[in-house]
Protein backbone atom coordinates (compact mmCIF):
# COMPACT_ATOMS: atom_id res chain seq x y z
CA UNK A 1 0.00 0.00 0.00
CA UNK A 2 1.17 3.09 -1.29
CA UNK A 3 0.71 6.31 1.47
CA UNK A 4 2.64 9.18 2.05
CA UNK A 5 1.53 9.22 5.57
CA UNK A 6 3.37 6.07 6.17
CA UNK A 7 6.73 7.98 5.04
CA UNK A 8 8.82 9.14 7.66
CA UNK A 9 10.27 12.73 7.20
CA UNK A 10 10.05 14.68 3.41
CA UNK A 11 7.55 17.03 4.64
CA UNK A 12 7.87 19.18 2.10
CA UNK A 13 8.43 16.74 -0.67
CA UNK A 14 5.41 15.43 -0.37
CA UNK A 15 3.51 18.36 0.17
CA UNK A 16 4.81 19.43 -3.05
CA UNK A 17 3.44 16.08 -4.88
CA UNK A 18 0.17 15.98 -3.27
CA UNK A 19 -0.22 19.84 -4.55
CA UNK A 20 0.83 18.70 -8.14
CA UNK A 21 -1.65 15.70 -8.31
CA UNK A 22 -4.27 18.29 -6.60
CA UNK A 23 -4.19 21.31 -8.87
CA UNK A 24 -3.47 18.92 -12.09
CA UNK A 25 -0.37 20.94 -13.20
CA UNK A 26 2.04 18.74 -13.81
CA UNK A 27 5.84 18.62 -15.73
CA UNK A 28 6.42 15.49 -17.78
CA UNK A 29 9.48 14.65 -16.60
CA UNK A 30 10.47 14.41 -12.36
CA UNK A 31 13.94 13.18 -11.11
CA UNK A 32 14.14 12.09 -7.32
CA UNK A 33 17.31 12.19 -6.16
CA UNK A 34 18.33 10.30 -3.02
CA UNK A 35 20.91 8.10 -0.95
CA UNK A 36 19.96 4.12 -1.55
CA UNK A 37 17.70 3.25 0.32
CA UNK A 38 16.50 6.50 0.85
CA UNK A 39 12.90 5.92 -0.04
CA UNK A 40 12.88 7.04 -3.66
CA UNK A 41 11.16 4.69 -5.06
CA UNK A 42 8.30 4.56 -2.34
CA UNK A 43 8.18 8.41 -3.06
CA UNK A 44 7.90 7.69 -6.63
CA UNK A 45 4.77 4.85 -6.26
CA UNK A 46 2.88 7.57 -3.86
CA UNK A 47 3.31 10.37 -6.45
CA UNK A 48 2.43 8.38 -9.18
CA UNK A 49 -0.49 7.21 -7.36
CA UNK A 50 -1.48 10.37 -6.33
CA UNK A 51 -1.31 11.48 -9.95
CA UNK A 52 -3.53 8.77 -11.18
CA UNK A 53 -6.45 8.94 -8.49
CA UNK A 54 -9.86 9.67 -9.84
CA UNK A 55 -11.16 11.88 -6.69
CA UNK A 56 -12.49 15.06 -7.10
CA UNK A 57 -11.00 15.73 -3.40
CA UNK A 58 -7.64 15.20 -1.90
CA UNK A 59 -5.69 12.99 -3.98
CA UNK A 60 -4.90 10.22 -3.59
CA UNK A 61 -7.67 9.00 -1.98
CA UNK A 62 -6.81 5.73 -1.76
CA UNK A 63 -10.15 4.46 -2.15
CA UNK A 64 -10.48 4.92 -6.14
CA UNK A 65 -10.37 2.07 -8.46
CA UNK A 66 -7.58 3.38 -9.94
CA UNK A 67 -5.66 3.57 -6.02
CA UNK A 68 -6.29 0.52 -5.86
CA UNK A 69 -4.92 -0.79 -8.51
CA UNK A 70 -1.75 0.93 -7.37
CA UNK A 71 -1.72 -0.78 -4.22
CA UNK A 72 -1.81 -4.02 -5.79
CA UNK A 73 0.34 -2.95 -8.04
CA UNK A 74 -1.51 -3.96 -11.59
CA UNK A 75 -2.21 -0.34 -12.44
CA UNK A 76 -1.86 -0.56 -16.26
CA UNK A 77 -0.96 2.95 -17.14
CA UNK A 78 1.88 2.78 -14.37
CA UNK A 79 4.92 1.38 -15.88
CA UNK A 80 7.96 0.28 -13.97
CA UNK A 81 11.06 0.21 -16.41
CA UNK A 82 12.68 -3.21 -16.24
CA UNK A 83 16.02 -3.82 -17.93
CA UNK A 84 18.05 -6.84 -19.27
CA UNK A 85 21.34 -6.35 -16.98
CA UNK A 86 20.95 -5.22 -13.38
CA UNK A 87 23.62 -2.73 -13.22
CA UNK A 88 22.74 -1.11 -16.46
CA UNK A 89 19.93 0.62 -18.29
CA UNK A 90 20.80 0.33 -21.94
CA UNK A 91 18.82 1.40 -25.24
CA UNK A 92 16.66 -1.19 -25.83
CA UNK A 93 15.83 -1.04 -22.44
CA UNK A 94 14.73 2.85 -23.04
CA UNK A 95 13.03 1.98 -26.67
CA UNK A 96 11.55 -1.20 -25.19
CA UNK A 97 10.18 -0.16 -22.04
CA UNK A 98 9.75 3.76 -23.01
CA UNK A 99 9.78 5.10 -26.35
CA UNK A 100 8.03 2.35 -28.27
CA UNK A 101 5.12 2.11 -25.19
CA UNK A 102 4.58 5.88 -24.83
CA UNK A 103 2.75 6.57 -28.32
CA UNK A 104 0.25 4.06 -27.46
CA UNK A 105 -2.57 6.46 -25.54
CA UNK A 106 -3.45 5.60 -21.25
CA UNK A 107 -6.18 2.27 -21.26
CA UNK A 108 -8.17 3.75 -18.94
CA UNK A 109 -6.55 6.95 -16.76
CA UNK A 110 -6.10 10.35 -18.67
CA UNK A 111 -1.87 9.92 -17.92
CA UNK A 112 0.35 7.17 -18.15
CA UNK A 113 2.94 7.00 -15.72
CA UNK A 114 6.60 5.96 -16.19
CA UNK A 115 9.01 5.19 -13.42
CA UNK A 116 12.86 4.47 -14.27
CA UNK A 117 14.74 3.05 -10.67
CA UNK A 118 18.12 3.41 -10.66
CA UNK A 119 17.80 5.90 -13.47
CA UNK A 120 21.59 7.15 -12.97
CA UNK A 121 22.79 3.73 -14.22
CA UNK A 122 21.49 4.66 -18.10
CA UNK A 123 24.23 4.26 -20.56
CA UNK A 124 24.68 7.70 -22.28
CA UNK A 125 22.86 6.02 -25.33
CA UNK A 126 20.08 5.08 -23.36
CA UNK A 127 20.08 8.88 -21.77
CA UNK A 128 19.72 10.10 -25.48
CA UNK A 129 17.40 8.00 -26.45
CA UNK A 130 15.43 8.90 -23.28
CA UNK A 131 15.64 12.58 -23.93
CA UNK A 132 13.79 12.82 -27.52
CA UNK A 133 11.06 11.40 -25.27
CA UNK A 134 11.31 14.13 -22.80
CA UNK A 135 11.95 16.97 -25.35
CA UNK A 136 8.84 16.17 -27.28
CA UNK A 137 6.27 13.85 -25.12
CA UNK A 138 2.80 13.07 -25.33
CA UNK A 139 0.70 15.13 -23.22
CA UNK A 140 -0.43 12.19 -21.12
CA UNK A 141 2.95 10.97 -20.26
CA UNK A 142 4.71 11.80 -16.90
CA UNK A 143 7.91 10.15 -16.62
CA UNK A 144 9.63 9.94 -12.51
CA UNK A 145 13.05 9.12 -12.29
CA UNK A 146 14.52 8.00 -9.29
CA UNK A 147 18.61 8.60 -9.13
CA UNK A 148 21.41 8.26 -6.67
CA UNK A 149 22.81 11.18 -8.36
CA UNK A 150 22.03 14.31 -10.70
CA UNK A 151 25.14 14.54 -11.85
CA UNK A 152 24.98 10.73 -13.55
CA UNK A 153 22.42 12.05 -16.17
CA UNK A 154 23.20 14.31 -19.04
CA UNK A 155 23.02 18.14 -18.82
CA UNK A 156 20.20 18.27 -21.82
CA UNK A 157 18.18 15.98 -19.66
CA UNK A 158 18.28 17.67 -16.28
CA UNK A 159 17.68 20.97 -17.64
CA UNK A 160 13.93 19.31 -18.77
CA UNK A 161 13.28 17.23 -15.16
CA UNK A 162 11.63 18.79 -11.92
CA UNK A 163 14.23 18.23 -9.39
CA UNK A 164 13.18 16.76 -6.61
CA UNK A 165 15.88 16.00 -4.27
CA UNK A 166 15.06 14.19 -0.91
CA UNK A 167 16.45 15.15 2.65
CA UNK A 168 17.87 13.22 5.61
CA UNK A 169 15.17 12.26 7.94
CA UNK A 170 15.88 13.80 11.55
CA UNK A 171 17.86 11.39 13.66
CA UNK A 172 15.19 11.42 16.39
CA UNK A 173 12.47 10.10 14.01
CA UNK A 174 14.67 7.75 13.45
CA UNK A 175 15.45 6.63 16.70
CA UNK A 176 11.98 6.83 17.78
CA UNK A 177 11.06 4.25 14.69
CA UNK A 178 13.45 1.86 15.57
CA UNK A 179 12.63 1.56 19.22
CA UNK A 180 8.64 1.56 18.45
CA UNK A 181 8.32 -0.54 14.83
CA UNK A 182 11.40 -2.72 15.51
CA UNK A 183 11.75 -3.01 19.15
CA UNK A 184 15.30 -1.79 18.95
CA UNK A 185 16.96 -1.09 22.36
CA UNK A 186 17.96 2.50 23.24
CA UNK A 187 21.76 2.04 22.57
CA UNK A 188 21.39 -0.11 19.79
CA UNK A 189 19.28 2.97 17.97
CA UNK A 190 21.68 5.33 18.66
CA UNK A 191 24.24 3.57 16.91
CA UNK A 192 22.37 2.67 13.82
CA UNK A 193 21.49 6.25 13.69
CA UNK A 194 24.49 7.51 13.80
CA UNK A 195 25.61 5.41 11.08
CA UNK A 196 22.67 5.76 9.04
CA UNK A 197 23.23 9.54 8.49
CA UNK A 198 19.50 10.80 8.13
CA UNK A 199 18.82 7.90 5.54
CA UNK A 200 15.87 5.29 7.30
CA UNK A 201 16.15 2.49 5.13
CA UNK A 202 19.97 2.68 5.61
CA UNK A 203 19.04 2.38 9.82
CA UNK A 204 16.67 -0.35 9.61
CA UNK A 205 19.46 -3.04 7.48
CA UNK A 206 21.97 -2.15 10.64
CA UNK A 207 19.46 -3.20 12.72
CA UNK A 208 19.61 -6.44 11.45
CA UNK A 209 23.39 -6.18 9.89
CA UNK A 210 25.89 -9.08 11.01
CA UNK A 211 28.62 -7.65 9.40
CA UNK A 212 27.93 -4.19 10.40
CA UNK A 213 28.79 -5.91 14.03
CA UNK A 214 31.70 -7.17 12.80
CA UNK A 215 32.72 -4.13 11.31
CA UNK A 216 32.22 -2.45 14.55
CA UNK A 217 34.30 -4.79 16.74
CA UNK A 218 37.42 -4.83 14.40
CA UNK A 219 37.32 -0.73 13.89
CA UNK A 220 36.63 -0.33 18.05
CA UNK A 221 39.70 -2.47 18.90
CA UNK A 222 42.11 -0.65 16.47
CA UNK A 223 41.16 2.42 17.55
CA UNK A 224 41.77 1.46 20.98
CA UNK A 225 44.84 0.67 20.04
CA UNK A 226 46.63 3.04 17.43
CA UNK A 227 48.65 5.14 19.24
CA UNK A 228 50.76 1.89 20.05
CA UNK A 229 50.67 0.55 16.67
CA UNK A 230 53.74 1.16 14.59
CA UNK A 231 53.58 2.39 11.00
CA UNK A 232 54.03 -1.46 9.66
CA UNK A 233 51.09 -2.58 11.75
CA UNK A 234 49.35 -0.14 10.01
CA UNK A 235 50.35 -0.45 6.73
CA UNK A 236 49.35 -4.01 6.71
CA UNK A 237 45.61 -3.33 7.77
CA UNK A 238 45.92 -0.04 4.55
CA UNK A 239 46.84 -3.02 2.46
CA UNK A 240 43.73 -5.29 3.96
CA UNK A 241 41.44 -2.09 2.86
CA UNK A 242 42.66 -1.57 -0.36
CA UNK A 243 41.52 -4.68 -1.38
CA UNK A 244 38.26 -3.70 -1.43
CA UNK A 245 38.86 -1.68 -4.97
CA UNK A 246 35.84 0.54 -4.56
CA UNK A 247 36.47 1.51 -1.10
CA UNK A 248 33.67 0.69 0.47
CA UNK A 249 35.03 -0.72 3.89
CA UNK A 250 37.53 2.15 3.80
CA UNK A 251 34.57 4.47 4.05
CA UNK A 252 32.92 2.12 6.71
CA UNK A 253 35.81 2.62 8.60
CA UNK A 254 36.10 6.04 8.18
CA UNK A 255 32.38 6.61 9.82
CA UNK A 256 33.56 4.50 12.49
CA UNK A 257 36.59 7.11 12.71
CA UNK A 258 34.34 9.97 12.48
CA UNK A 259 32.40 9.42 15.37
CA UNK A 260 34.63 7.85 17.80
CA UNK A 261 37.00 10.88 17.75
CA UNK A 262 33.24 13.08 17.90
CA UNK A 263 32.72 10.87 20.82
CA UNK A 264 36.03 12.11 22.69
CA UNK A 265 35.64 15.86 21.53
CA UNK A 266 31.92 16.06 22.81
CA UNK A 267 33.07 14.36 26.32
CA UNK A 268 35.75 16.39 26.71
CA UNK A 269 33.79 19.46 25.63
CA UNK A 270 30.66 18.97 28.29
CA UNK A 271 32.22 15.69 30.50
CA UNK A 272 28.82 14.67 29.87
CA UNK A 273 28.10 10.91 28.90
CA UNK A 274 24.87 11.60 27.09
CA UNK A 275 24.83 11.91 23.71
CA UNK A 276 27.63 9.25 23.53
CA UNK A 277 27.30 7.06 20.69
CA UNK A 278 30.11 4.39 22.27
CA UNK A 279 28.70 4.56 25.47
CA UNK A 280 29.66 0.85 26.17
CA UNK A 281 33.46 1.93 25.32
CA UNK A 282 33.15 5.09 27.94
CA UNK A 283 36.70 4.44 29.39
CA UNK A 284 38.34 4.68 26.53
CA UNK A 285 36.77 7.88 25.35
CA UNK A 286 37.20 9.14 28.20
CA UNK A 287 41.32 8.30 27.45
CA UNK A 288 40.77 9.54 24.40
CA UNK A 289 39.58 13.02 24.89
CA UNK A 290 42.45 13.96 27.74
CA UNK A 291 45.05 12.59 25.75
CA UNK A 292 44.26 15.19 22.52
CA UNK A 293 43.88 18.71 22.45
CA UNK A 294 41.48 20.41 19.98
CA UNK A 295 44.35 21.72 17.97
CA UNK A 296 44.59 17.14 17.07
CA UNK A 297 40.74 16.85 16.66
CA UNK A 298 41.24 19.31 14.55
CA UNK A 299 43.79 17.83 12.62
CA UNK A 300 41.54 14.33 12.70
CA UNK A 301 38.82 15.50 11.15
CA UNK A 302 40.52 17.16 8.32
CA UNK A 303 42.65 13.89 7.71
CA UNK A 304 38.70 12.60 7.18
CA UNK A 305 37.80 14.93 4.65
CA UNK A 306 40.94 14.97 2.72
CA UNK A 307 40.64 11.05 2.75
CA UNK A 308 36.96 11.34 1.57
CA UNK A 309 37.83 13.63 -1.09
CA UNK A 310 40.56 11.48 -2.20
CA UNK A 311 38.67 8.14 -2.80
CA UNK A 312 36.28 10.73 -4.64
CA UNK A 313 39.17 11.46 -7.13
CA UNK A 314 39.66 7.52 -7.38
CA UNK A 315 42.89 7.46 -5.80
CA UNK A 316 43.79 3.78 -4.39
CA UNK A 317 41.88 3.18 -0.77
CA UNK A 318 45.06 1.30 -0.23
CA UNK A 319 47.36 4.94 -0.05
CA UNK A 320 44.23 6.82 1.27
CA UNK A 321 44.07 4.20 4.29
CA UNK A 322 47.81 4.27 5.03
CA UNK A 323 47.86 7.87 4.55
CA UNK A 324 44.63 8.68 6.91
CA UNK A 325 45.58 5.65 9.48
CA UNK A 326 49.25 7.51 9.96
CA UNK A 327 47.85 11.38 10.51
CA UNK A 328 45.10 9.87 13.47
CA UNK A 329 48.06 7.60 14.98
CA UNK A 330 50.44 10.89 15.09
CA UNK A 331 47.35 13.01 16.45
CA UNK A 332 47.26 10.33 18.84
CA UNK A 333 51.00 10.20 19.84
CA UNK A 334 52.27 13.60 19.72
CA UNK A 335 48.82 15.04 21.93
Amino acid sequence: MYDFDSILGEEQLKLKMKAVANNGKHSHAYLIVGEKRSGKTTLSNCFAKALQCESEGNKPCGQCLSCLQMDAGNHPDVIHLEHAKEETIGIDDIREGLNDDVVIKPYRSDKKVYIIDDAQNMTIKAQNALLKTIEEPPSYAVIIMNATSAEALLPTILSRVVLLPVKPVPDAVIKRYLMRNKEVPDYRADVCVAFARGNLGRAVDLVSDAEFDESKEKAVTLLKEIADRDYGDLYVKAVELGKDKKGAELTGLMDFIRIWYRDALVYKTTGRESGLIFREEIQYIKKVSKLIAYEGFGEIFDALKKAQLMLRSNVNPETVADLLLIAVRDCEKES
